[in-house]
């Protein structure tokens, strides 16, 4: 709360001839509320400004804006122009933002095919390196190191489990 509508609350409350206690009184507050609001140490809640302004007979506005209504800004001319250039940055906004969408979608298709593609080349190239290091038994060992490492770094979660289904085939061939 400012100074200025502390003093215009404790303005009020002497022109209506009130205490501070009466004026709580009459509020259901305390008369120490009261004094912190004329002392601008403290703001009356919303419900106390509407009972102050009935109060005292006068609106919100005339009660927190020292009398003075805020005038409201006058209409913008009518320009002909105004209207289509606000038409114009308006299909503008729009058609860019419609052309972000569909670099996204692109982007995100054309990830999920590099990661289709990523698990595919693994599911042929694990086996061939499982039987050229000769670790024939570590297979699965290598087939979940694959997976985490194409899921941390390429997000790789959904195609790659299908690296899951090489070990029975691998085994049994």
């Amino acid at each position: 709360m400012t100074i200025e509508i502390a003093n215009r609350l404790a303005q009020l409350r002497r022109e209506q001839g009130l205490s501070q206690e009466e004026l709580a009184s009459r509020l259901g507050v305390s008369r120490q509320a009261v004094s912190k609001w004329e002392r601008a140490e403290s703001s009356p809640d919303t419900g106390n400004l509407i009972a102050l302004a009935r109060l005292y007979d006068i609106s919100l506005d005339a009660l927190l804006l020292h009398g003075q209504v805020a005038q409201a800004p006058p209409p913008p001319e009518a320009d002909p122009d105004a209207a289509e250039q606000e038409r114009l940055f308006a299909a503008a906004q729009a058609w860019e933002e419609a052309e972000e969408a569909r670099a996204k979608k692109r982007r995100k298709a054309l990830r999920e095919g590099l990661n289709w593609l990523a698990t595919l080349a693994l599911m042929v190239l694990l086996p061939l390196l499982s039987l050229f290091l000769g670790a024939e038994a570590a297979y699965p060992l290598l087939v979940v190191f694959a997976y985490l490492v194409t899921g941390f770094l390429l997000d790789n979660w959904h195609p790659g489990w299908l690296l899951f289904l090489t070990i029975p085939l691998y085994y049994l061939l």
